[in-house]
């Protein structure tokens, strides 16, 4: 690599113009990159939904789920399957292997989808849209709103939805970048609920109850109510009317305000941070229009707002920890020129990084900007190195020429072999898998391309710019700074008690393992907006007026405590997109009795403080654990480090269900789990009705008209609309199944069907009201149950680690346990990480070996790792941090940084070796003149780290974790590299063939 800088020193100018070529080249490729919340994954994750109107869900897993998991159990790379049967539809959810091609996986779903025999009643479409039926969803990264808005005023809520039908949703579809605009609440009927027994004793159908409403405009509900259904029995004799929305709708409420949400879906292809400006901007382009209508616009949260204040806050951490990496260099160097050249090489080497992460492909998002504002600490290694031996050699007498030709040769081959093994070391994490390696890979690649660029501006810009920069001539220095007389006797003491000195290092080492049960581990630090999300869940069966009304007393509370809050959203029932739908299966309910409260809090609240407020006030309201508070604590779903699952599943679900009552009891001991609970699917009256078709098809003979019969059957399932209105709304009727109280009730609803007689249900079929699950899960084609909890221990390894410890323990025929959720992501996280940084240390041990040909050297050098585990979990400790993907991360990095002092001060003493120098003062000799450069190298890494370590800031909370580990382990290591490495080179040069002595060279 020597030859670099001698093209540098030979060319300089031919180097400048090369060096801003690439710096205009570099600024075009920053300002390309996408602005993203997180690298683009791939999720290897992919759903199917089938609609069966009028299917219990035991109906719907023998005749729906069954068949679709059989057809699609051996697709390539498929790791689970699970489901959820319910009234009328089925949802069921297939994860692959990371790395499965989903497009060709998708594809071959899709035909095996086509040949699957489904019940001759399923519609082949999906209901309200030409989708087919059952419809394959893939997941992915996108299927998270880019931005959501709520319309809120003073107006009825179906005026708000027609406004924002007519004037925001064209507006914002013809922002560059939208792909989707959705929206939710703004249904409302006049909703009328038959009781069953009352249109029997009537003889009063369905059909008859829709005609005797006819097409008319009703002036009120009492002109409604009044209305002549059968002789002298009046609407209110026979139900009760109501105004609200439709079954299977939502209210939405913004601070308390009837409100239409708007959710708007970016294209896969478009800039987060530059869709979510333009759909800002047209916002504000409709204000005056807005106004005219006296509505608001409000956004309740927008991605972009989140990346760019993230963004802001790394780039100011890497601003103040690269100027405080220049003062330190002034500071030892007493040389505001040699500073100068430092301060160039780190943007330069930053631009340089973020030209080929654009040709690479790479996003800016809050991954890869961690990983630069970290790289900052290290990439200024490699040219304080190459400056400070200029600068030495300068102030022995040699010209600039010579000195930075000599002093290339003598550092060129070290910080190349330390910079290379750094970025090598990265190598392993394409094996680490799972949503952590697809967030990491990105990390290192961004890493790597900083410390290979870092690396070629040592070898080139820094002595060519030193050339027009650094004065020709200095005095000559002292070889007796301060931290020269601190270090040389400590070294000394060092080298005469050897075997003490290795004791001491092996007692901290061990030590520090010793620290690890106590430090704690996690998954990964919170990454999200300042928000708590509160739910509510009454009782099945409850309307969405109860809930409603339940959801507005939470409100009060929080408009009572809203000093540090921005903005508050209430969704009330079942959401109308097709995540929404998903939510609510996954409970097995219709999402009536359901209501999520979104709170945005200001980014300086303290949301602990925040939260034991809220549980303290919504609990006077005596709804116990109806409510349910929690902070939000990550962005990307399943990387929350606080969730719990254990799933129990077996072919008899009386087993299932009694294991996983059992086990949730014995859950709720360990301390650090709350709020455990089983999704065991509750058990309802139901009706069971079965067609006899044989007595239809006698009925037939008499006239019944199968048509019309099938058309008063889906009514009294599901309910029918009418022709008739009142004041704009139209009037829906609501099935009559689910009023009913009796096995008689429903025996005798009548059907017209076109006969000349009326005829009763229970004519044409059996009739039973029997206790029924809400909804069947199941896994891996199995009855299961899922155990879910909340952890709130800080140390979220130990609770999982007790809870393994439950389910090793428990004992269950034909039941199968394991847990799921975020501990088995961190299981096999922390597995597939640990092989990792062993096959770090294996790269970097063989790349250092090859670089010195001598296994005893590379040995040495490699007992600097040992050395920074003691000041990594130290760091951890002192600082409250646990041990996550983000600290493993770290380590990794560890792996390759602290070699560097190892290597720069072993190349040394094998040169001064060979130029006869014996091995003790050699030792000496080489700690006096690299001390400086390695403590020169390790300060401005540790204090480049300390802002983000600092953890200011929504952005810089990912790399905090990581940071710490780094200038812990580091600190470590330099003190001890310094001290201990000079005493075991000392202990194992016997075994080393003597060198073969040369001139020293000038």
């Amino acid at each position: 690599m020597h030859w670099l800088t001698r093209i540098a020193i030979a060319k300089p100018w031919i180097t400048f113009v090369i060096a801003l070529a690439l710096v205009g080249a570099s600024i075009f490729g920053a300002l390309q990159l996408q602005q993203e919340l997180i690298p683009d994954i791939e999720l290897p994750i992919s759903t199917v939904i089938a609609f069966y109107p009028g299917a219990t869900p035991d109906e719907i897993m023998h005749e729906v789920t069954e068949p679709i998991e059989a057809a699609v159990t051996n697709t390539s790379g498929l790791s689970r399957i699970s489901s959820t049967s319910a009234d009328n539809m089925c949802f069921i959810f297939l994860q692959f292997k990371y790395g499965t091609d989903m497009d060709r996986t998708n594809a071959d779903l899709a035909r095996q989808l086509e040949s699957i025999p489904l019940p001759s009643g399923m519609p082949a479409t999906m209901p309200g849209s030409d989708d087919q039926n059952p419809m394959l969803f893939p997941i992915d990264m996108n299927m998270m709103p880019l931005t959501v808005m709520s319309l809120k005023g003073d107006l009825e809520v179906v005026e708000l939805r027609r406004i924002a039908t007519d004037l925001v949703m064209p507006a914002l579809a013809e922002t560059d970048g939208v792909f989707s605009i959705s929206l939710e609440g703004g249904h409302e009927n006049v909703l009328i609920k038959p009781d069953p027994a009352k249109l029997n004793s009537q003889r009063i159908s369905m059909a008859l109850l829709a005609t005797a409403l006819g097409d008319t405009e009703f002036d009120s509900i009492e002109q409604l109510g009044s209305t002549l259904i059968k002789g002298t029995a009046q609407l209110n004799d026979i139900a009760t009317i109501s105004v609200g929305p439709p079954p299977g709708t939502a209210i939405s409420r913004t601070d308390g305000i009837n409100s239409i949400g708007i959710a708007v879906m970016k294209t896969p292809e478009a800039n987060t941070v530059t869709t979510g400006n333009a759909v800002v901007a047209k916002v504000n382009e409709l204000e005056p229009a807005l106004q005219e209508n006296n509505v608001e616009l409000t956004t309740v949260f927008n991605q972009a707002d989140y990346i760019q204040r993230s963004i802001s806050d790394l780039t100011n951490s890497a601003a103040i920890g690269g100027s405080l990496a220049v003062i330190i260099i002034l500071l030892f160097l007493a040389a505001i020129r040699g500073s100068l050249v430092i301060a160039i090489s780190i943007p330069l080497s930053l631009l340089f990084a973020f030209f080929v992460m654009h040709m690479w492909g790479l996003t800016m998002n809050i991954l890869t900007l961690s990983a630069m504002a970290i790289a900052i600490g290290r990439i200024v290694d490699d040219s304080i190195v190459m400056l400070e031996v200029i600068y030495r050699r300068l102030r022995q007498g040699e010209g600039f020429r010579q000195a930075a030709l000599n002093g290339s040769r003598e550092v060129a081959r070290p910080i190349a072999t330390a910079t290379i093994a750094t970025a090598a070391i990265f190598l392993p994490l394409a094996f680490v898998g799972g949503i952590v390696g697809e967030l990491f890979v990105p990390f290192a690649l961004t890493v790597t391309f900083a410390l290979l660029a870092s690396l070629l501006v040592s070898l080139t810009l820094v002595p060519a710019l030193s050339s027009l920069l650094v004065p020709k001539k200095l005095k000559q220095e002292s070889t007796n700074s301060w931290y020269h007389r601190l270090y040389i006797p400590v070294l000394k003491w060092a080298l005469g008690h050897r075997a003490l000195t290795c004791l001491i290092a092996v007692v901290l080492f061990v030590g520090s393992l010793g620290l690890i049960p106590i430090v704690g581990t996690s998954f990964m630090p919170p990454m999200a907006e300042k928000m708590i999300i509160i739910e509510i869940e009454m009782d099945l069966g409850t309307d969405i007026n109860t809930t409603s009304a339940v959801a507005a007393e939470v409100e009060q509370v929080i408009a009572a405590n809203s000093s540090q809050v921005q903005v508050y959203h209430t969704t009330v029932g079942t959401s109308s997109s097709i995540v929404g739908a998903m939510s609510a299966m996954a409970g097995g309910g219709s999402g009536d009795n359901r209501s999520v409260i979104e709170i945005m809090y200001k980014p300086d609240a303290d949301l602990d403080k925040e939260t034991n407020r809220l549980l303290a006030e919504i609990d006077k309201l005596g709804y116990g654990e109806a409510i349910k508070i929690e902070e939000m604590t990550s962005m990307m779903g399943d990387m929350d480090s606080n969730s719990f699952q254990v799933y129990v599943r077996g072919e008899d679900y009386a087993a299932v269900l009694a294991a996983a009552e059992t086990l949730a009891a014995d859950m709720r001991t360990i301390d650090g789990l709350t709020d455990v609970e089983t999704d065991a699917s509750l058990v309802l009256p139901k009706p069971v009705i079965s067609i006899d078709q044989s007595r239809l098809t006698f009925h037939t003979t008499q006239g019944l008209d199968p048509a019309l019969f099938q058309m008063e059957y889906a009514a009294l399932m599901q309910g029918m609309d009418t022709q008739a209105t009142y004041n704009g709304k139209q009037l829906k009727i609501t099935g009559l199944l689910q009023n009913a109280q009796t096995a008689e009730e429903l025996w005798s609803l009548i059907i017209n069907g076109g006969l000349s007689y009326q005829l009763r249900l229970g004519q044409i079929a059996d009739v039973a009201l029997m206790e029924t699950p809400t909804s069947i899960q199941r896994i891996d084609q199995q009855r299961a149950v899922t155990i879910s909890a909340t952890v709130t221990a800080r140390d979220v390894g130990a609770v999982n680690a007790a809870a393994q410890h439950k389910l090793d323990t428990f004992s269950a025929d034909g039941v199968e346990l394991r847990m799921g959720g975020i501990a088995e992501e961190m299981e096999e996280t922390f597995r597939n990480m640990g092989i990792a940084i062993i096959i770090a240390i294996a790269i970097a041990f063989t790349m250092v070996m090859l670089s010195f040909g001598s296994f005893i050297n590379t040995l040495v050098i490699m007992v600097s790792l040992p050395l920074a585990s003691i000041g990594a979990v130290l760091g951890l400790l002192i600082t409250g941090h646990t041990i996550g993907a983000s600290a493993m991360m770290g380590v990794l990095m560890l792996v390759g940084i602290v070699l560097t002092n190892g290597i720069v001060l072993i190349s040394l003493v094998e040169q001064l070796r060979r130029s006869g120098v014996e091995t003790k003062q050699a030792l000496l000799e080489a700690g006096r003149t690299r001390l400086r450069p390695i403590l020169m190298t390790a300060l401005t890494t540790m204090i480049a780290l300390t802002p983000l370590a600092a953890g200011l800031g929504q952005g810089v909370v990912l790399a905090s974790e990581l940071a710490i580990v780094v200038i812990g382990g580091l600190f470590a290591s330099t003190l001890l590299t310094l001290i201990v490495i000079p005493v075991i080179y000392s202990l194992l040069v016997k075994f080393k063939r003597p060198p073969s002595t040369q001139p020293t060279k000038a």
